[in-house]
């Protein structure tokens, strides 16, 4: 679980814990109930891993610890609605992405010998396509917004050397290229 506990410092979460915008509301459990960010936690990955994954919640206060709304079996770990985000972006992470989160709160350099993967099939909004380390961006300018995503982390990050280092419309692109914590953002529908 310690994973799981610095998790919460790779998206760069502030001491608020909120429920989403009536606009992110959905049918079933109120908003920001434990029912409800079980739920949207479960819908940033296909139901054949989120039906199995554990479910935690961002701390309620910063430095504070996560807490776990629903034990899983399969490796997975999905987080609700990020709150200081302005995207409904809940996420599931495997095994990798939560090693390479550990690495990302330590500032320490991250490598694997096999592949990671990484749901926000709501989608999600970043500060930043090249700093991993901005929480938010500079004033005047706007949140990337991104529609649904895979997050893939490869073994050998020069194998992304040739894609794109931008966001663009409905293309694959490396998101903090040439960084320690490299990955491809792979857009789905």
């Amino acid at each position: 679980m310690k994973r799981v506990a610095l998790l919460f410092t790779v998206f760069g979460l502030t001491a608020c814990q909120q429920a989403p915008p009536p606009e992110q509301a959905q049918a079933g459990p109120a908003a920001g109930t434990p029912e409800w960010k079980i739920q949207n936690a479960m819908s940033a990955a296909p139901e054949q891993i989120s039906t199995d994954a554990t479910i935690m919640d961002w701390p309620a206060t910063e430095g504070g610890a996560m807490t776990q709304l629903r034990a899983g079996t399969n490796g997975w770990m999905c987080l609700p609605d990020q709150p200081p985000t302005p995207a409904n972006d809940p996420m599931c992470a495997d095994q990798v992405w939560q090693e390479w989160a550990a690495a990302w709160a330590g500032h320490k350099p991250f490598s694997t010998k096999v592949a990671g993967v990484a749901y926000m099939l709501q989608g999600g909004a970043a500060a930043s396509n090249t700093d991993p380390f901005k929480m938010a961006p500079d004033s005047g300018q706007s949140w990337m917004m991104e529609g649904p995503h895979v997050m893939l982390i490869v073994p050998n990050p020069a194998a992304l050397a040739g894609l794109p280092d931008q966001h663009l419309d409905g293309a694959p692109f490396v998101m903090f290229k040439g960084t320690p914590y490299a990955h491809v953002m792979v857009p789905v529908k």
